[in-house]
């Protein structure tokens, strides 16, 4: 396939391949997701099953018109038992993707991590991988984690890599480019987290990532900027080219995709990877937008 680099193309894609995907909304009663949601089944990119209050979902803002075909609501008042429904739908096959809707993050995540009934084989590491589109950048970045796990282990940020690494090959990218992102260049053990990105690096030399380019630690300038990395004089295989940053915690990947979605005009879709199925799981705050950006990233990884 050729080579996704815009929201844009990815939303296109998906309407090519024409092939819905079923996705079920716990408590879907709010209504940035509801939109977001709606204009994903507009699209053609998803199938939508609501569950919740249906007095809540059925807003006459919302729904000026006959119900599509591809949206079904399940009337269930109680937040946490449409939570439980969406997961169970997800987990028996009846749903490919689950979506967060008003729902406190601990009741979904119980919800996801409970042993028996929920979406997370034993073992496998759950954290938060997004995409950003930054005007002035020519492609879609993938970073991780902004949300989930604080301090990754060293196990932990393996598994964000290799995430990320089969995510950016789900939109045509053959040899991602890695960044380990850090505040200097400069592979200093003593400072936080730098262990980490050295034995990631060896890690990379013994073949451990397959057929990608990594580097690290590198900054902000060496990863996004070909001009003001280059000023830096740092022989950098992602020079001003990284399709994936990895921060080195979720204050720092917070802080930048914030940062830069507030002041640089930036879009983000992102969602729980480690799961069974992808999980769509935005902060009340995003934007109707980022929603459906982030249920589009869920369809072309379900």
């Amino acid at each position: 396939m050729d080579r996704i680099s815009s929201f844009a193309g990815l939303t296109a894609h998906l309407q090519s391949v024409n092939n819905r995907k079923r996705i079920a909304v716990a408590n879907a009663v709010d209504s940035h997701t509801l939109e977001a949601v709606l204009l994903a089944v507009e699209k053609g990119i998803v199938e939508a099953y609501l569950i919740g209050d249906v007095a809540a979902i059925e807003s006459p803002e919302l729904f000026e018109h006959n119900l599509s075909p591809f949206i079904h609501i399940i009337d269930m008042p109680d937040v946490q038992q449409a939570t439980l429904e969406a997961v169970r739908m997800v987990r028996e096959g009846e749903a490919d993707i689950l979506m967060k809707g008003l729902v406190n993050t601990d009741v979904i995540l119980r919800a996801i991590l409970d042993k028996e009934k929920g979406l997370l084989p034993p073992g496998r590491v759950m954290t938060y991988n997004a995409a950003l589109e930054i005007p002035g950048y020519h492609k879609l970045v993938f970073f991780s984690d902004p949300a989930v796990i604080p301090s990754p282990s060293l196990v932990q940020r393996t598994a964000m890599i290799k995430y990320a690494i089969a995510s950016a090959r789900k939109f045509g990218i053959e040899k991602p480019k890695v960044a380990l992102i850090h505040a200097t260049e400069v592979a200093n053990p003593k400072i936080h987290y730098m262990q980490d990105y050295l034995d990631i690096m060896d890690a990379w030399r013994n073949g451990e990532f397959g057929d990608v380019i990594m580097d690290g630690p590198v900054d902000i300038f060496l990863a996004l900027d070909k001009e003001r990395g280059s000023i830096k004089n740092v022989p950098t295989p992602v020079l001003g080219d990284a399709d994936i940053m990895i921060f080195p915690n979720f204050e720092s990947a917070n802080i930048f995709y914030k940062g830069v979605s507030l002041f640089g005009g930036a879009e983000m879709g992102g969602l729980l990877q480690g799961p069974d199925k992808p999980v769509v799981m935005t902060s009340r705050s995003e934007s109707v937008q980022s929603k459906f950006y982030s249920i589009a990233i869920a369809c072309i990884l379900a």
